[in-house]
């Protein structure tokens, strides 16, 4: 790297942090807004489960009287309500389930034979779907209830139907495996599209930006050659980058350390930690995947005519990105298969999901760098054809 490419490079970046939006967009929004999210999240389904646990509003339709009716009633907070519409009542929110308890249920559970019993809730309500478990519970409980009556008036031991004793040993803290699972989803996602978002704004402002404010060919016509400029211009659009993507990650880990409930865990990520050479390895392939998307983000700017014109040409960048990172979303870290480590962008995310699931293998580690090598090669020269050609730069 030559001491021009170097003045062009801190006089690029100094520019870029001139303009205070730069400092918000890139690091203060996704530094404060991860934890805003999941923390209204966690406390909304909380909020949501402890408001049908504490007030568990039902129809009961039981004209026998039944045993069952009797204790659904006798349980804690149940609250049963009047309905002349149940369907209707239901997708409203009024009540959150119906229980249908025939008229000869105690009859037919006295002789000793089954009985049915009609649930009506909303499975697109998650107050009703949560309503639907917690009576499926008190119904099993009953239910238990009246096979153990029914044993014990043979004199048989309730221990019979229960043969055999699972004793449940996890690998892994449960927390620490809860928060590994979710992490594992939910990081390479962000990691993926902050690669393409975070040096997006300076890729177009470095680009199509230096020629709506008339100086880019002032630039040109000093004595930094046109490489020299492209260099600078690329390593400041990647600093920029890497700073949206470390904030990213900062706010992603505060939100689940802070925000549990959202990510089913007593402690958020506590006990889970990822060893230095999970960070290096990690570090290393966004580092590269946003110097590819920087360069090939700062020659569509070249090409641009406008602002408005870059940003439609760089917009479906995002949904390109998107796609094979979803294709892989559900992977197991433990079984992927190589095939997917040869395609750009799902590769990258299966790498990152066996690091965070403690796996380190290096062939998959290797072929993975070595296409995000290619992508950032063939980029650069993507980008150094356009900066070289007159007709782009000077494209009105």
């Amino acid at each position: 790297m030559n001491n021009t490419t170097i003045t062009v490079f801190k006089k690029e970046i100094i520019d870029l942090f001139r303009d205070k939006k730069t400092i918000l967009l890139s690091v203060l929004i996704p530094l404060i807004i991860f934890p805003i999210i999941f923390g209204v999240l966690g406390k909304g389904l909380s909020s949501s489960k402890n408001t049908v646990e504490n007030n568990l509003k039902i129809a009961l339709i039981d004209k026998g009287n039944s045993s069952l009716g009797n204790f659904i009633k006798s349980q804690k907070n149940v609250k049963v309500e009047q309905s002349d519409n149940l369907n209707s009542d239901i997708k409203n929110g009024k009540i959150y389930i119906a229980v249908e308890i025939p008229e000869n249920f105690n009859e037919s559970i006295g002789d000793e034979r089954t009985s049915s019993v009609n649930i009506t809730y909303d499975n697109s309500s998650t107050n009703s779907e949560t309503a639907n478990t917690i009576i499926n519970s008190i119904i099993d409980a009953y239910s238990k209830e009246v096979v153990t009556a029914r044993l014990q008036k043979r004199h048989i031991d309730t221990s019979v139907l229960n043969p055999i004793k699972i004793n449940k040993t996890t690998v892994v803290n449960e927390d620490e495996g809860t928060s590994k699972l979710i992490l594992s989803m939910l990081l390479p996602l962000i990691l993926v599209l902050y690669s393409v978002t975070g040096p997006l704004s300076a890729a177009i402002d470095l680009g199509v930006g230096e020629k709506e404010r008339g100086t880019l060919e002032p630039l040109l016509t000093t004595r930094a050659g046109r490489m020299s400029l492209l260099w600078g211009k690329f390593l400041a659009i990647t600093v920029v980058g890497l700073m949206a993507t470390i904030a990213s990650i900062a706010g992603i880990l505060i939100a689940i350390k802070q925000s549990s409930a959202a990510f089913g865990s007593s402690s958020g990520i506590s006990g889970m930690e990822l060893d230095g050479s999970s960070f290096v390895i990690i570090g290393i392939l966004i580092v590269f995947l946003t110097m590819a998307f920087g360069a090939l983000e700062l020659a569509i700017s070249i090409y641009a005519r406008s602002f408005k014109e870059a940003s439609t040409y760089t917009s479906p960048l995002i949904v390109i990105a998107l796609v094979p990172t979803y294709a892989t979303y559900m992977l197991d870290a433990k079984n992927i298969s190589l095939v997917y480590f040869n395609i750009p962008l799902a590769n990258v995310v299966c790498v990152l999901k066996e690091l965070i699931a403690g796996i380190y293998n290096y062939n998959h580690i290797f072929i993975t760098l070595g296409w995000i090598l290619v992508y950032v090669v063939i980029c650069i020269l993507f980008a150094r054809f356009m900066f070289s050609k007159e007709e782009v730069i000077f494209r009105s």
